[in-house]
This record gives C-alpha cells, sequence and structure tokens, in this order.
C-alpha cells in the first residue's frame, strides 16, 4: 500500500469518526482525558471491508493522523 496522506480519509470531528475514501473503511476513536493519552495510543474501532488489499494497522495509523491534522482532540469539543 502506498503512504496514505490526510486528503486520502473523510474526518468527522464530531462523531470521532474518519472514513478512508478508497476502501470505505471507517475508524471510530475513543475519548482520552488528556493530549499525552490521545496521541500516545493506538487503540481504534473499525468497520472492515474484506475485499480491500491492505495492511489495516498502517490504515489505522493513516487515520489517526489525519484525525490530528484535521484537529481532532483527546476529548470531544462539547458545546456550552
Amino acid at each position: 500500500m502506498d503512504k496514505c496522506q490526510p486528503g486520502d480519509f473523510d474526518v468527522d470531528l464530531e462523531e470521532r469518526k474518519v472514513i478512508h475514501k478508497d476502501s470505505g473503511i471507517w475508524f471510530s476513536f475513543y475519548e482520552y482525558p488528556n493530549e499525552d493519552d490521545w496521541k500516545r495510543t493506538d487503540s481504534v474501532i473499525y468497520r472492515d471491508n474484506p475485499t480491500w488489499d491492505g495492511d489495516r494497522k498502517e490504515l489505522a495509523a493513516a487515520a489517526k493522523h489525519a484525525a490530528m491534522t484535521r484537529g481532532m482532540k483527546g476529548m470531544r469539543e462539547h458545546a456550552a
């Protein structure tokens, strides 16, 4: 698999969900009490596409990078 770029993903900050455009595989990220825990973790929930031929762990890391690039933080920003 070629290295994914942040533009290869759609990012929904409110839902904490990232979709890989080419495969349709989506990733959902937990909330964390602080930014250090968020940056350090590699925990993710995903819905697979068994017909896509590629490394899921690499794709998950690229999805998290895309999320962080687009401003996803450890905790969801809740409206006051």
